[in-house]
């Protein structure tokens, strides 16, 4: 079975769907950890202090996904859980979804309530632009100024990008390789080590393929 490939938003995303007059405020975040996740929900809460409810759902950490839903006082699975929906239906990580309801007086039942909050996802997390995950590792190599042109080939033929420069007595260069191609880049970089380059290898991460 090939592996999912994950995405997540590139930016925050607001969305309102009204039924039988409750209002559904939603608001879809793209969040690291759950740092941001506790510092989103206080702004929420801040900014609809008096919604009926403030129910969420997130879904962080590529290499392990972790999983949340509140209902906030709604029937058991009829907001949380259709939030976190539209989210893994998205293959989304690192992503928080917040709805905040204000009821309009007009019981809408379990189904009614369901559609709404996922209603309500959907018009947030369809009105922002995604981009895709992968696996990377990230090298810091040390180099003398003769070595330039080869560190260059070497960036090219792995189409790998430079996150840091430093030129000084010598040059560091910080890049992201992807995954599958770290082991041979690692084996070059050991063989090339007569010519005093180093390198440090770091813990591999994933990062958005758009701004690595």
């Amino acid at each position: 079975m090939p592996e999912e490939i994950l995405k997540t938003l590139t930016e925050p995303a607001f969305s309102r769907y009204t039924d039988k007059g409750s209002r559904f405020y939603a608001c879809a975040y793209p969040v690291m950890d759950q740092h941001a996740i506790d510092t989103r929900r206080s702004e929420i809460a801040g900014k609809y202090p008096d919604a009926t409810h403030h129910c969420y759902a997130w879904r962080y950490d590529p290499f392990n996904p972790q999983e949340f839903t509140q209902d906030d006082g709604e029937p058991s699975g009829t907001a949380g859980l259709p939030i976190l929906g539209v989210i893994k239906s998205e293959s989304l990580v690192n992503v928080l979804i917040i709805v905040a309801r204000y009821f309009g007086g007009t019981k809408l039942g379990k189904p009614g309530l369901i559609h709404a909050y996922r209603e309500a996802a959907v018009l947030a997390i369809s009105s922002v632009d995604k981009t895709c995950l992968d696996r990377f590792v990230p090298f810091v190599i040390h180099y003398s100024y003769e070595q330039e042109n080869r560190i260059r080939e070497f960036i090219n033929r792995y189409r790998m990008k430079i996150a840091q420069e430093q030129y000084l007595e010598t040059v560091t260069m910080t890049v992201y390789c992807k995954a599958a191609d770290a082991p041979e880049l690692r084996g070059i970089l050991d063989h090339f080590n007569y010519l005093g380059i180093a390198f440090q290898q770091k813990p591999e991460c994933f990062r958005s393929v758009d701004t690595v």
